[in-house]
């Protein structure tokens, strides 16, 4: 996953990672072959798939409708629905999809505003402090109208967002639980997510911040068993990065479109 899609020709000056991460995946798939568990194998070749599939998408901040087109035919048709159904009748063990678990506690609750205001104030050094061109991986037109640019950044951080949390944690890490300790299976989604976000945007100290991320999404999940709940978290962070962006673009330009 890293040698293919986080470090992509466009992204990295060693343009050729890409042979290193061919055979890794192939020989991957030679060992799970062998293993005497036959999903393991299987869950494999999802995997597998889901990089190659990853492999050949532009992923960056552009919303054009051609774009906005391949992303969903990739990303929401390829990466959601054709592994869901490939796991409930290839596999034989279906997706979780536990949306809700019992009713939230005091102390989901309480995380939601403070994972908040700690995500809006990394994101804010991000953009200001550490990496202060990063804006620039989500155009905006400088002149002329731009409500129509900032509604679809808008909603294009809402999809990812909510995409992040269906394909690395619903589908992958889900399936590693299977097969691995929760921290194992932590640290591999982990890198599955990380490395999609680098490779869309989010370079500098971005894959430090990500990775962190990613592992309390999936510690999180592990202890709410609720899909809509790390889902809302996420879409909080997502709000607070669309402001950032906005307000690199546009400095002192407010929360709305």
């Amino acid at each position: 996953m890293v040698a293919i899609v986080a470090l992509k020709p466009d992204r990295v000056a060693w343009p050729h990672w890409h042979w290193v991460g061919w055979p890794l995946m192939a020989a991957s798939l030679f060992i799970s072959l062998r293993h005497p568990d036959r999903t393991w194998f299987k869950t494999c070749v999802l995997f597998a798939y889901t990089i190659a599939l990853l492999w050949i998408t532009r992923i960056d901040g552009d919303t054009s409708n051609w774009h906005v087109v391949e992303l969903t035919l990739s990303l929401g048709v390829g990466i959601l629905v054709v592994p869901a159904l490939l796991a409930k009748y290839w596999l034989k063990t279906p997706l979780d999809y536990q949306w809700l678990s019992g009713r939230w506690t005091l102390s989901m609750w309480l995380w939601l505003p403070a994972g908040f205001g700690l995500a809006f104030v990394i994101l804010w050094a991000y953009f200001f402090h550490w990496t202060p061109t990063l804006h620039h991986a989500w155009p905006l037109p400088l002149e002329g109208d731009r409500s129509e640019a900032l509604w679809r950044i808008f909603w294009g951080c809402n999809f990812v967002g909510a995409w992040d949390e269906l394909a690395w944690i619903n589908f992958v890490f889900c399936l590693l639980l299977r097969h691995f300790k929760f921290w194992e299976a932590n640290l591999a989604q982990g890198v599955f997510f990380t490395s999609f976000l680098y490779d869309m945007a989010f370079f500098g100290v971005g894959p430090i911040i990500i990775f962190a991320f990613a592992l309390i999404q999936g510690y999180t999940y592990v202890k709410t068993r609720s899909l809509l709940y790390i889902m809302v978290l996420h879409l909080l962070i997502d709000t607070a990065l669309f402001y950032m962006i906005a307000n690199r673009w546009y400095p002192g330009w407010g929360w709305h479109p």
